[in-house]
């Protein structure tokens, strides 16, 4: 003989259901987060600006976005922002700094790897390169003009 299942049972199993739901969702956002980190191209970076130095990295991804996280010793602590490309060799980077300097920049790729930005910050011009050591980003980021002097 069979008992009809009570209304505790029911309720039961739609908690579990729900609950495994929230578990697969949960791990499938997991997943995409990792699969994201494995497949970024993280590439070293050099930013001249205002007769200061940052180092960093750009983070390349293959839906053609990017971030980049830079650092110094001077005036500036820190800069970081995010990239998307609007063609197919170059794109536009937004930046944000930790003394409140906030720059717009274009970039282009010279190689599926390598890459410089340039862009303005009041009257000092901004310099970035990335996917290039010191020897090779310099002729970039010598362009980048100083501070004027008040």
């Amino acid at each position: 003989m069979r008992f009809a299942p009570g209304p505790q049972l029911l309720r039961m199993c739609r908690v579990l259901a729900t609950m495994a739901i929230a578990a697969w969702l949960t791990a499938c956002a997991l997943v995409e987060h990792v699969g994201w980190r494995l497949i970024t191209t993280p590439r070293p970076a050099l930013m001249q600006t205002g007769g200061q130095r940052l180092e960093g990295v750009v983070n390349l991804r293959p839906d053609r976005t990017g971030d980049m996280s830079l650092s110094g010793t001077g005036s500036i602590a820190s800069c970081a922002g995010s990239l998307r490309f609007t063609s197919v060799t170059g794109g536009s980077m937004d930046m944000r700094c930790s003394d409140g300097a906030m720059f717009a920049m274009q970039f282009v790729m010279v190689n599926e790897a390598k890459g410089y930005a340039f862009g303005l910050h009041g009257e000092a011009t901004a310099a970035l390169t990335f996917g290039m050591d010191a020897n090779q980003a310099q002729a970039y980021l010598s362009r980048a003009t100083p501070l004027a002097s008040p």
